[in-house]
């Protein structure tokens, strides 16, 4: 019953018009004793994003961030390190491999790893000290609408190099997301991003929510300025909190 809630609000999710792209396939059940620490997987159906209107190619690892938080001792920031840090290593190794799902022994090595790898201070997110000034670049919203030229308008500008660019999609993965850029000819920006593997239904107070969402803020430090770019009359998405 505890997680009723979101999948309830995914259930109605799948019903919202929009592009469908490609919808992953469903995955075998694990065995090894980290289930304590995973939500339940999502069904193919499931897994969208409401705003950015499509169905998502992957399926990611949500975690269960209270109880993360409870034997670990970890922060929000870090929270959301180590699930981004785990999803973006899987990607990789199924990339890898005509292998479709990971072996207990292997699966408790990816996250006992990762876990390490963010409790000894690194991070795929880490925006420069001297940045003061962020835009936050809704992609999924210009894909949907197809307004990319738009996008490509603005770097041609000089828009970029005002204010520290930051890409932000809940549709595409990190590797997904880098190779969309290359195809658009946008891989030279220097963007830094932000990709579905970041998005956990758990608030920064560690309460489970009714949805997907990143609280964009706590990864960054409290005196930056954000600024929302996103096509105009296009909503901004539901998955980014102050």
């Amino acid at each position: 019953m505890k997680y009723l809630n979101f999948f309830l609000l995914l259930a109605a999710i799948s019903c919202s018009n929009g592009t469908v792209r490609e919808v992953p396939q469903d995955t075998p059940y694990r065995t090894s004793g980290l289930e304590q620490f995973f939500l339940p997987e999502l069904p193919t159906w499931a897994n969208t994003s409401p705003s950015g209107q499509c169905f998502k190619k992957h399926s990611y690892q949500y975690l269960d961030f209270a109880k993360l938080s409870s034997t670990y001792q970890l922060k929000y920031p870090e929270l959301i390190e180590l699930q981004a840090q785990y999803n973006e290593r899987l990607e990789a190794y199924f990339r890898s491999t005509a292998v479709r799902f990971l072996k207990p022994v292997e699966e408790a090595a990816f996250f006992s790893n990762t876990l390490e790898q963010v409790r000894g201070g690194v991070k795929h997110f880490k925006l420069p000290e001297m940045a003061n000034e962020v835009d936050i670049i809704w992609l999924d919203g210009f894909i949907s609408s197809n307004r990319v030229d738009e996008l490509k308008k603005m770097n041609e500008l000089g828009r970029f190099d005002l204010r520290l660019p930051v890409l932000f999609t809940s549709c595409l993965s990190k590797q997904d997301l880098n190779q969309w850029l290359i195809e658009n000819s946008l891989d030279q920006v220097g963007f830094y991003t932000l990709t579905a593997e970041w998005l956990n239904p758990f608030g920064s107070d560690l309460v489970l929510k009714s949805g997907l969402r990143l609280e964009i803020k706590k990864l960054m430090n409290e005196n930056v300025k954000i600024k929302f770019v996103s096509p105009k009359e296009i909503l901004l998405p539901t998955e980014i909190v102050l």
